[in-house]
Protein backbone atom coordinates (compact mmCIF):
# COMPACT_ATOMS: atom_id res chain seq x y z
CA UNK A 1 0.00 0.00 0.00
CA UNK A 2 1.35 3.22 -1.24
CA UNK A 3 0.63 6.59 0.20
CA UNK A 4 -2.22 6.81 -2.42
CA UNK A 5 -3.35 3.44 -1.63
CA UNK A 6 -4.12 4.03 1.86
CA UNK A 7 -5.96 6.72 1.07
CA UNK A 8 -7.97 4.77 -1.33
CA UNK A 9 -8.87 1.94 1.72
CA UNK A 10 -9.91 4.30 4.27
CA UNK A 11 -12.43 6.17 1.41
CA UNK A 12 -13.73 2.84 0.52
CA UNK A 13 -13.53 0.22 3.22
CA UNK A 14 -17.11 -0.57 4.18
CA UNK A 15 -16.46 -0.87 7.75
CA UNK A 16 -19.75 -2.29 8.94
CA UNK A 17 -18.98 -5.38 6.63
CA UNK A 18 -15.36 -5.23 8.11
CA UNK A 19 -16.78 -5.26 11.58
CA UNK A 20 -20.03 -8.39 10.97
CA UNK A 21 -17.22 -10.81 9.14
CA UNK A 22 -14.77 -10.69 11.26
CA UNK A 23 -16.74 -10.84 14.51
CA UNK A 24 -15.02 -7.65 15.36
CA UNK A 25 -17.34 -7.15 18.42
CA UNK A 26 -15.51 -9.30 20.78
CA UNK A 27 -12.22 -7.31 20.02
CA UNK A 28 -13.77 -3.80 20.37
CA UNK A 29 -16.32 -5.06 23.55
CA UNK A 30 -19.03 -3.78 21.18
CA UNK A 31 -22.01 -5.66 20.40
CA UNK A 32 -23.76 -4.31 17.50
CA UNK A 33 -22.13 -1.69 14.76
CA UNK A 34 -22.89 1.82 15.37
CA UNK A 35 -22.09 4.99 13.60
CA UNK A 36 -20.91 8.83 14.19
CA UNK A 37 -23.32 10.50 16.68
CA UNK A 38 -25.06 13.46 14.69
CA UNK A 39 -26.99 15.04 17.68
CA UNK A 40 -24.06 15.46 20.16
CA UNK A 41 -24.61 17.93 22.47
CA UNK A 42 -22.53 20.93 22.15
CA UNK A 43 -21.42 20.95 26.06
CA UNK A 44 -20.28 16.95 25.93
CA UNK A 45 -16.91 17.38 25.65
CA UNK A 46 -16.27 20.35 28.52
CA UNK A 47 -18.32 18.72 30.91
CA UNK A 48 -16.96 15.57 30.62
CA UNK A 49 -13.42 14.47 31.24
CA UNK A 50 -11.22 12.06 29.18
CA UNK A 51 -12.51 8.94 28.90
CA UNK A 52 -15.99 9.88 30.27
CA UNK A 53 -16.27 12.29 27.59
CA UNK A 54 -17.80 10.14 24.36
CA UNK A 55 -18.57 6.22 24.24
CA UNK A 56 -16.23 4.30 21.91
CA UNK A 57 -17.35 4.59 18.29
CA UNK A 58 -17.37 0.90 16.67
CA UNK A 59 -16.65 2.69 12.99
CA UNK A 60 -13.62 4.57 14.79
CA UNK A 61 -12.40 1.73 16.36
CA UNK A 62 -12.91 -0.72 13.38
CA UNK A 63 -11.20 1.76 11.19
CA UNK A 64 -7.54 1.81 13.33
CA UNK A 65 -7.73 -1.67 13.51
CA UNK A 66 -8.55 -2.75 9.65
CA UNK A 67 -5.83 -0.07 8.66
CA UNK A 68 -3.02 -1.73 11.17
CA UNK A 69 -3.87 -5.31 9.83
CA UNK A 70 -3.99 -3.88 6.32
CA UNK A 71 -0.77 -1.83 6.24
CA UNK A 72 1.29 -4.30 8.47
CA UNK A 73 1.98 -1.36 11.01
CA UNK A 74 4.47 -2.27 13.16
CA UNK A 75 4.80 0.45 15.88
CA UNK A 76 1.79 2.82 17.14
CA UNK A 77 2.81 6.17 18.41
CA UNK A 78 -0.74 7.39 19.94
CA UNK A 79 -1.82 10.46 22.01
CA UNK A 80 -4.51 9.71 25.00
CA UNK A 81 -5.13 6.68 25.53
CA UNK A 82 -8.63 4.22 25.86
CA UNK A 83 -10.56 1.53 24.40
CA UNK A 84 -8.64 2.69 20.61
CA UNK A 85 -5.10 1.59 23.03
CA UNK A 86 -6.74 -2.02 23.43
CA UNK A 87 -8.06 -2.22 19.75
CA UNK A 88 -4.55 -1.19 18.25
CA UNK A 89 -2.24 -3.59 20.43
CA UNK A 90 -4.97 -6.12 19.43
CA UNK A 91 -4.31 -5.55 15.97
CA UNK A 92 -0.68 -5.55 16.42
CA UNK A 93 -0.56 -8.62 18.38
CA UNK A 94 -2.11 -10.45 15.56
CA UNK A 95 0.24 -9.28 13.22
CA UNK A 96 2.82 -10.64 14.93
CA UNK A 97 1.55 -13.87 14.96
CA UNK A 98 1.98 -13.63 10.94
CA UNK A 99 5.31 -11.50 10.79
CA UNK A 100 8.48 -11.66 12.02
CA UNK A 101 10.39 -8.13 11.35
CA UNK A 102 13.90 -9.96 12.37
CA UNK A 103 13.28 -12.38 9.40
CA UNK A 104 12.66 -9.80 7.65
CA UNK A 105 15.54 -7.47 8.01
CA UNK A 106 13.25 -4.35 9.54
CA UNK A 107 15.36 -2.65 12.42
CA UNK A 108 12.41 -2.26 15.35
CA UNK A 109 13.77 -2.90 19.62
CA UNK A 110 10.01 -3.63 20.37
CA UNK A 111 7.98 -4.83 16.54
CA UNK A 112 4.41 -4.95 17.15
CA UNK A 113 4.01 -2.67 19.66
CA UNK A 114 1.96 0.52 20.79
CA UNK A 115 3.81 3.43 22.94
CA UNK A 116 0.22 5.18 24.35
CA UNK A 117 0.54 8.38 26.15
CA UNK A 118 -2.09 9.41 28.61
CA UNK A 119 -2.02 13.05 30.44
CA UNK A 120 -4.37 11.66 33.36
CA UNK A 121 -3.06 8.87 36.20
CA UNK A 122 -6.51 7.85 36.24
CA UNK A 123 -7.00 6.93 32.86
CA UNK A 124 -3.69 5.76 32.54
CA UNK A 125 -3.83 2.88 34.94
CA UNK A 126 -7.33 2.13 33.86
CA UNK A 127 -6.01 1.45 30.66
CA UNK A 128 -2.87 -0.55 31.67
CA UNK A 129 -4.84 -2.62 33.66
CA UNK A 130 -7.45 -3.61 30.74
CA UNK A 131 -4.34 -4.25 28.42
CA UNK A 132 -3.28 -6.62 31.46
CA UNK A 133 -6.63 -7.94 31.69
CA UNK A 134 -7.05 -8.87 27.72
CA UNK A 135 -3.27 -10.54 27.35
CA UNK A 136 -2.39 -7.44 25.68
CA UNK A 137 0.42 -6.52 28.09
CA UNK A 138 3.28 -7.37 25.95
CA UNK A 139 2.04 -5.29 23.07
CA UNK A 140 1.48 -1.93 24.72
CA UNK A 141 3.21 0.44 27.06
CA UNK A 142 1.45 2.84 28.71
CA UNK A 143 2.84 6.09 29.42
CA UNK A 144 1.58 9.02 32.13
CA UNK A 145 3.13 12.13 30.58
CA UNK A 146 2.27 15.77 32.08
CA UNK A 147 0.65 18.16 29.00
CA UNK A 148 1.18 21.67 29.01
CA UNK A 149 0.04 24.88 27.46
CA UNK A 150 2.10 26.40 25.04
CA UNK A 151 3.40 27.61 21.52
CA UNK A 152 4.45 26.41 18.53
CA UNK A 153 6.02 29.29 16.07
CA UNK A 154 4.20 31.63 18.04
CA UNK A 155 0.66 29.70 17.68
CA UNK A 156 -0.76 28.70 20.78
CA UNK A 157 -1.47 25.01 21.47
CA UNK A 158 -1.03 21.81 23.69
CA UNK A 159 1.49 19.06 23.90
CA UNK A 160 2.82 16.37 26.12
CA UNK A 161 5.87 17.26 27.98
CA UNK A 162 8.02 14.19 27.32
CA UNK A 163 7.43 11.65 25.01
CA UNK A 164 8.56 7.94 24.10
CA UNK A 165 11.96 7.63 21.76
CA UNK A 166 10.40 5.26 18.92
CA UNK A 167 9.99 5.23 15.14
CA UNK A 168 6.13 4.65 14.45
CA UNK A 169 4.44 3.84 11.34
CA UNK A 170 0.95 4.90 12.80
CA UNK A 171 0.52 8.23 14.85
CA UNK A 172 -3.26 8.37 16.07
CA UNK A 173 -4.18 11.74 17.86
CA UNK A 174 -7.00 11.74 20.61
CA UNK A 175 -5.08 13.99 23.05
CA UNK A 176 -3.60 15.10 25.30
CA UNK A 177 -6.83 17.08 26.52
CA UNK A 178 -6.83 20.77 27.71
CA UNK A 179 -8.24 19.68 31.03
CA UNK A 180 -4.61 18.85 31.62
CA UNK A 181 -3.22 21.70 30.97
CA UNK A 182 -2.26 23.09 34.28
CA UNK A 183 -0.33 25.71 33.42
CA UNK A 184 -3.54 27.57 31.41
CA UNK A 185 -4.67 30.07 33.75
CA UNK A 186 -0.73 32.02 34.09
CA UNK A 187 -0.94 31.83 30.17
CA UNK A 188 -2.07 34.68 27.54
CA UNK A 189 -5.13 32.44 26.77
CA UNK A 190 -6.44 29.57 28.76
CA UNK A 191 -7.27 26.75 26.52
CA UNK A 192 -9.39 25.14 29.35
CA UNK A 193 -12.26 27.58 28.56
CA UNK A 194 -15.05 25.32 26.85
CA UNK A 195 -15.73 27.46 24.38
CA UNK A 196 -11.96 26.77 22.60
CA UNK A 197 -11.11 23.81 20.29
CA UNK A 198 -8.06 22.08 20.99
CA UNK A 199 -4.91 22.69 19.25
CA UNK A 200 -1.61 20.17 19.74
CA UNK A 201 1.61 20.03 18.05
CA UNK A 202 3.20 17.30 19.49
CA UNK A 203 3.55 15.67 15.73
CA UNK A 204 4.88 19.12 14.46
CA UNK A 205 7.65 18.59 16.61
CA UNK A 206 8.80 15.04 15.86
CA UNK A 207 7.84 15.56 12.55
CA UNK A 208 11.99 15.60 11.24
CA UNK A 209 12.19 12.03 12.68
CA UNK A 210 9.14 10.14 10.89
CA UNK A 211 9.79 7.99 7.96
CA UNK A 212 8.26 7.90 4.49
CA UNK A 213 5.06 6.25 4.70
CA UNK A 214 4.04 7.25 8.25
CA UNK A 215 0.94 7.35 9.01
CA UNK A 216 -1.23 10.32 10.78
CA UNK A 217 -4.93 9.88 11.86
CA UNK A 218 -6.81 12.70 13.85
CA UNK A 219 -9.40 11.63 15.93
CA UNK A 220 -12.28 14.62 15.34
CA UNK A 221 -10.60 18.10 16.21
CA UNK A 222 -10.76 18.87 13.19
CA UNK A 223 -9.50 22.66 13.77
CA UNK A 224 -6.37 20.71 15.05
CA UNK A 225 -6.22 18.28 12.05
CA UNK A 226 -5.90 21.57 9.88
CA UNK A 227 -3.60 23.07 12.42
CA UNK A 228 -1.07 20.29 11.89
CA UNK A 229 -1.38 20.04 8.04
CA UNK A 230 -0.74 24.15 7.51
CA UNK A 231 2.27 23.70 9.80
CA UNK A 232 4.00 20.05 8.33
CA UNK A 233 6.64 21.01 6.53
CA UNK A 234 7.09 17.50 4.62
CA UNK A 235 5.33 15.98 1.62
CA UNK A 236 1.91 14.82 3.28
CA UNK A 237 -1.20 13.12 1.04
CA UNK A 238 -4.22 14.22 3.66
CA UNK A 239 -7.97 13.29 3.36
CA UNK A 240 -10.97 14.94 5.76
CA UNK A 241 -14.32 12.97 6.66
CA UNK A 242 -16.08 15.52 8.51
CA UNK A 243 -18.97 13.28 7.89
CA UNK A 244 -16.99 10.47 10.20
CA UNK A 245 -15.58 13.07 12.20
CA UNK A 246 -11.96 12.01 11.43
CA UNK A 247 -8.47 13.03 9.27
CA UNK A 248 -5.49 10.89 7.73
CA UNK A 249 -2.20 11.73 6.65
CA UNK A 250 0.07 9.54 4.86
CA UNK A 251 4.04 10.57 4.53
CA UNK A 252 4.21 10.44 0.85
CA UNK A 253 8.42 10.58 0.23
CA UNK A 254 10.76 8.33 -1.21
CA UNK A 255 12.85 5.46 0.74
CA UNK A 256 15.68 6.48 2.78
CA UNK A 257 17.62 2.87 2.75
CA UNK A 258 18.21 -0.25 2.29
CA UNK A 259 16.75 -0.86 5.85
CA UNK A 260 13.74 1.69 5.31
CA UNK A 261 13.17 -0.04 1.44
CA UNK A 262 13.03 -3.40 3.33
CA UNK A 263 9.79 -1.74 5.65
CA UNK A 264 8.38 -0.34 2.63
CA UNK A 265 8.38 -3.33 0.57
CA UNK A 266 7.08 -5.44 3.30
CA UNK A 267 3.86 -2.91 4.34
CA UNK A 268 3.61 -1.99 -0.03
CA UNK A 269 2.78 -5.69 -1.12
Amino acid sequence: MKAVDVIKFIKEINLEKYFNENNFGKVVGIENFTKLKKNINPWDTSNAAGGDAFAPQASDLTRLYALIRKRKMINVLEFGSGKSTLVMAAALLANSKEYDTESLGIRRKNPFHIFSLESEKKYAEEVRESCVANGLQDNATIIFSEAEQTTFKNQICGRYKKIPSCCPDLIYIDGPMPMSYHNSSNEYIDMNHSEITNITCDVLIIEPILLPGTVIIVDGMTNNSRFIRRNLQRNWLSFEDLDNDFTIMVLDEDSLSVLHRRQLNFQNN
